[in-house]
């Protein structure tokens, strides 16, 4: 199995995964979600807010009224919730509410997943 494959493979793995907080996510499948998932928002966000589909004319234009990035960003913020728990608890930690709102204070929460699994 190539990179590309195994990158989509884990990605897809988390997304199949969304409302398991009882297992552990290792390292790899957990840095492959979360870049590929920041790579797919932003494109997503790029082409939800461009002009060119607008027509200056027409009164009703969806993209003025809805930006529709939030189908993607929601679903996907739950699923790195999910990814999250499972990784907190494969690098060994106790008390996992406080350390998921540990986890969003930046570049502190690269150093929390950068951890290796632990042996508990």
């Amino acid at each position: 199995m190539n990179f590309l494959e195994r990158v989509l493979s884990n990605y897809f793995l988390a997304w199949s995964q969304i409302f398991n907080y009882k297992d552990k996510t290792s390292r790899i499948p957990f840095w492959h979600f979360f870049i590929l998932d920041g790579f797919i928002g932003a494109v997503v966000s790029i082409l939800s807010n461009n002009n060119f589909a607008n027509d200056p004319n027409d009164f009703y234009t969806i993209a003025e009224q809805y930006d529709w990035s939030y189908l993607y960003s929601i679903p996907s913020f739950l699923v790195f919730i999910a990814l999250l728990i499972r990784r907190l608890r494969d690098i060994g930690k106790e008390n996992l509410v406080l350390w998921a709102f540990c986890s969003f204070i930046p570049f502190y929460n690269l150093y929390i997943f950068a951890q290796p699994s632990s042996e508990k």
